[in-house]
């Protein structure tokens, strides 16, 4: 492996290039666009032997790469925010008929108000879509998920949204590893599966009434349920070809005597790290659990860590109006009446709103405090 100084936006299109992506498609949007830049220049200059479509909307971009991969295509996009809600039609459309795209969403707050700042709200919004949803950490966790993530896509014939943070990830520089071409193509091979054959011209999506829709779903939710052994298969073989440290599902830190532990996604992870770090040397038993894989949702893993703890912090960078965090929700369903640890959902981050220590320490104190109502969700740092 060789290492480079390159931003988010750049891993992730390097991981595409590294890939061999065949179809790109995509429209300018904030702070997506330098990543589609960087792929646009790597087939300009001849490094990346791909068909470029210029669309006038997100919504379009999406159909452009289903109509590729239905002809057996490997694709790429990318958007975010108001993009991604634009998109949404398709991104139903794409999960059930159940091509393997895979496509980079850098995370931006919803409207209205207007935002250009990093949040979970927009694919938050694609919950229940059908989509693998992989979580990045850092700049090196945007290239390893998006080059595993075309395998888990390919294998298990359902898309895959690798999600990373607007300006904290897309725009800021950090040292990753590239593997080397030669390796990614013997670790991910090219394996057509069309859907359509001009020779043999069939109809798609056509109307399914009720004696075989509910079948056709059922095994749509089996393939994504798959994903939850796959994944860790997939991220140990990527590590042992690159000699990388990826994680499966999820990653726990500090973990093996923690009393309380953290439950976050995305960038904040590397904060609550820190964060851990230094109230061990407190003598605080803190640990931290880092989710990969959103959707579908790890259930048995995060038991298995997390059966033996008092307290549980959610940290949760998106808002689900009337309820609190997604994440926090998820969990308090995952462990409603198995016993009798507490699960505080806190809210912070939105629209780019602070979440570093400070914030992180409020949240863990609103836990373990005997005044704080338990099991509801808290707003921090508004």
């Amino acid at each position: 492996m060789s290492k480079v100084l390159i931003t988010g936006n750049e891993a992730a299109a390097l991981g595409a290039k590294l890939a061999r992506i065949e179809v790109l498609a995509y429209y300018p949007i904030t702070p997506a666009f330098p990543a589609m830049e960087r792929l646009s220049k790597y087939i300009e200059d001849g490094e990346l032997n791909c068909r470029f479509i210029r669309v006038e909307s997100d919504h379009s971009a999406l159909a452009a790469v289903l109509g590729g991969t239905l002809a057996g295509a490997r694709c790429y996009t990318l958007t975010n925010s108001q993009g991604l809600l634009l998109m949404t039609e398709v991104v139903y459309h794409v999960a059930g008929l159940r091509q393997p795209i895979v496509m980079g969403v850098v995370n931006r707050a919803l409207s209205a108000p207007h935002s250009r700042f990093p949040e979970h709200g927009d694919v938050v919004s694609q919950a229940g879509s059908g989509w693998i949803q992989l979580f990045c950490e850092n700049n090196q966790d945007i290239l390893d998920n998006t080059i595993q993530a075309f395998r888990i896509a390919e294998q298990l014939r359902t898309p895959v949204m690798v999600n990373y943070e607007g300006y904290l990830q897309s725009h800021t520089l950090e040292e990753v590893s590239v593997p080397e071409q030669e390796k990614v193509d013997a670790f991910l091979p090219l394996k057509r599966q069309p859907a359509l054959d001009l020779t043999n011209p069939k109809g798609v999506n056509t109307v399914t009434g009720p004696e075989f829709y509910p079948t056709y779903k059922y095994k749509q939710n089996e393939a994504m349920l798959e994903a939850l052994k796959l994944v860790p298969e997939v991220a140990e073989a990527y590590n042992k070809q690159f000699g990388a440290n990826s994680c499966g599902l999820l990653e726990a830190y500090k973990m093996e005597d923690a009393e309380h532990a953290l439950v976050a996604m995305g960038s904040i992870v590397g904060t609550a790290r820190r964060y851990v770090d230094e109230f061990r040397k407190q003598g605080k038993k803190i640990g931290l659990l880092k989710l990969k894989v959103w959707r579908p949702f790890p259930v048995e893993a995060l038991r298995k860590h997390l059966q033996n703890v008092r307290f549980i912090t959610v940290l949760d960078k998106n808002i689900v109006y009337g309820v609190g965090g997604a994440l926090a929700a998820d969990l308090k369903a995952a462990f409603y009446g198995t016993n009798d640890m507490v699960i505080n959902g806190v809210i912070l981050g939105l629209g780019g709103g602070k979440c570093g220590l400070e914030q992180l320490d409020q949240a863990v104190k609103l836990t373990e405090s005997d005044e704080t109502e338990k099991n509801r969700s808290a707003w921090i740092a508004l």
